[in-house]
């Protein structure tokens, strides 16, 4: 890899992920209303299960051992208690001179995964001797349990100039995890050696910059003058010395480098300013928030936005139409968090409302999203016409937004829109048409819209060309507007969804169980023995039965025993125990039922 290549990765990995949170989404509202509380699947011992995986793990069938090791890791995150019995099994699969690579691999995996630190001994030994992709799973592990016996070993690798660049690496990570100070000098003279590959120098510095929060200025200003090669990269290897320097000097060196011409080291000097203090970035975001590089301007904007002021809200609204989707997403996703103060909800709103005012679609989206998580009502005119975009984005976020505000006087045009895309989804069916209207079909249910009820009714029958999500909606909208008060004719229409196992087309079970809640929501008890007689299990926890557990409640007032979770991974698993077959001469071992 060339430099200027390496170059472009580390700016493609800086900081626009250090800024990622939930951002604001169209979601359905019907996917929460009800709301159920689903149990968490119960992580109890499997005996049995453990069993048959320490057998297979002693059978001769490579495939066999690596994928009862795959199944002991999966169990494990899966929080199954008990598997510390299989460690025996594994470290002989892991030890055998005859096992099978993939085997090996599979059961070192299982080990860490099992956080198995009395294997650390062997797990060192056969990383050592069994080759690199080893070394590369188990090395990082052995750092985290601080196994001081390889700490010789990495001190030798980062000594020894004919280590291959793999291994220098894994070194110097797994020095810089457990803190070894004593390596300091050592990381020093990689990160000056310009004679050092690229990635390895990076590496170094990265280490050495954790390891000391003092003393590496000096380093770092002879770096950022290093001219005998790529300029870029000692301006790189200077930052990482300074990661955790706060002196005068580190924040002049740092001020200095936060207007580098290259976006890469711009962008790590503002980021690192940013983690000191906010206030040092602000003499730079004019500058940095006009830059062609999207993690320049991500620091700008967390600059402003860990620093907020009305004008500075202005500023910040123009990133909601910024290229980078993860930037324009944060500062909308923040900006909904910060209008929650009351000093700056106006200057939000406002700015909301320039931006969705005009013909950039990324704008548009943002701004709407924006708009409707805030609630803000005069919005609504401006997202009726933009339900008219050619843009998923935006002819889906104004009518989630349109949901959201929940403004009357937007209904005509709602019902007229939903109108429309019936039409054209009768030759033309699009998931963003089927988005769209689902989302207004629920605008007129929390609108409780009564004159859009023939528009609802058409998406009862199954048909195909009316979508999943648009035919949900319109169910879930119809219990609203029936709410205690079950009009017979629909009613009938939404048990015989419910009761349709015909074929073709198989009527879908999404919108079945709406149907339920609807039926439930319209308190439509003469159905209550159809919902009933599919409710084999009152106390599983799965949707269905939630649904048909509420929907009965709903109409009779009927309450049932408590929901019990199901058992975490039952079923899944590539090997599972069977009762034996009891016959004479049957020795009642455990059979493999693949």
């Amino acid at each position: 890899m060339s430099q200027q290549s390496f170059v472009h990765l580390v700016v493609a990995v800086i900081c626009l992920c250090g800024i990622g949170r939930a951002e604001i989404k169209p979601d359905f509202l019907m996917d929460s209303d009800p709301e159920f509380h689903r149990l968490p699947p119960i992580k109890v011992p499997m005996p049995d299960h453990i069993r048959l995986w320490i057998e297979v793990l002693g059978r001769p069938e490579i495939d066999y051992q690596r994928m009862a090791a795959e199944s002991i890791a999966v169990a494990h995150q899966k929080g199954i208690p008990g598997l510390t019995e299989t460690i025996p099994a594994l470290e002989t699969v892991l030890t055998a001179p005859s096992s099978h690579p993939s085997a090996r691999f599979a059961a070192a995996r299982a080990l860490v995964v099992l956080d198995s630190r009395s294997s650390s001994e062997k797990l060192f030994e056969v990383s050592q001797k069994y080759g690199s992709e080893l070394r590369q799973l188990i090395e990082p592990a052995l750092a985290g349990w601080d196994y001081r016996p390889i700490r010789s070993v990495w001190m030798k690798r980062l000594e020894t100039r004919e280590t291959r660049p793999r291994e220098l690496v894994l070194a110097t990570r797994g020095i810089q995890r457990i803190r070894e100070t004593s390596a300091l000098s050592t990381l020093e003279q990689m990160t000056l050696d310009v004679n050092y590959p690229v990635e390895i120098r990076l590496e170094a510095a990265s280490a050495a910059g954790e390891l000391a929060e003092t003393g590496l200025e000096a380093d770092a200003d002879r770096l950022i003058r290093e001219t005998r090669t790529s300029s870029t990269i000692n301006r790189l290897c200077a930052l990482r010395l300074l990661a955790r320097h706060t002196s005068e000097t580190s924040l002049k060196l740092l001020a200095q480098l936060a207007t580098d011409p290259e976006p890469s080291v711009a962008a790590a000097a503002l980021e690192r300013l940013n983690q000191i203090d906010s206030m040092l970035v602000l003499p730079f975001v004019e500058l940095a928030i006009q830059n062609n590089d999207a993690n320049v301007r991500t620091q700008a904007a967390v600059a402003y936005l860990k620093l907020p002021s009305k004008e500075r809200i202005r500023t910040l609204a123009e990133l909601l139409d910024d290229p980078h989707p993860v930037l324009r997403r944060r500062v909308c996703e923040e900006f909904s968090r910060i209008a929650k103060q009351p000093e700056f909800e106006e200057a939000i709103q406002s700015a909301a409302m320039q931006i969705l005012s005009r013909d950039r679609w990324r704008g548009q989206e943002q701004a709407a999203l924006l708009l409707g998580e805030l609630g803000y009502k005069p919005s609504w005119k401006r997202l009726v016409e933009l339900m008219e975009s050619t843009r998923r984005e935006v002819m889906i976020g104004s009518a989630w937004s349109l949901r959201k505000i929940a403004d009357r006087q937007s209904i005509p045009a709602i019902i007229d829109k939903i109108r429309r895309q019936t039409e054209i989804r009768k030759t033309n069916q699009t998931e963003e048409i089927d988005q769209q209207v689902g989302h207004l079909f629920e605008a007129c249910g929390r609108m409780l819209a009564k004159e859009a009820e023939p528009e609802m009714l058409v998406y009862i029958p199954k048909n195909l060309l009316n979508g999943e999500r648009s035919r949900c909606a319109a169910v879930w909208a119809l219990g609203w507007l029936y709410a205690g008060n079950p009009d017979r004719s629909i009613a009938r229409q939404l048990i015989e969804r419910v009761n349709d196992n015909s074929m073709p087309p198989v009527e879908n079970l999404p919108l079945k169980r709406i149907c339920i809640i609807s039926l439930g929501r319209m308190k439509a008890v003469e159905y209550a023995a159809d919902i009933r007689k599919d409710l084999v299990n009152p106390t599983s926890s799965d949707k269905f039965s939630l649904s048909r557990r509420w929907a009965l409640t709903q109409m009779t007032g009927e309450e049932f025993p408590d929901t019990t979770a199901d058992f975490a991974g039952n079923g899944s698993w590539f090997l599972e125990p069977i009762p034996p077959k009891v016959t004479a001469g049957n020795d009642n071992s455990a059979n493999l039922q693949p």
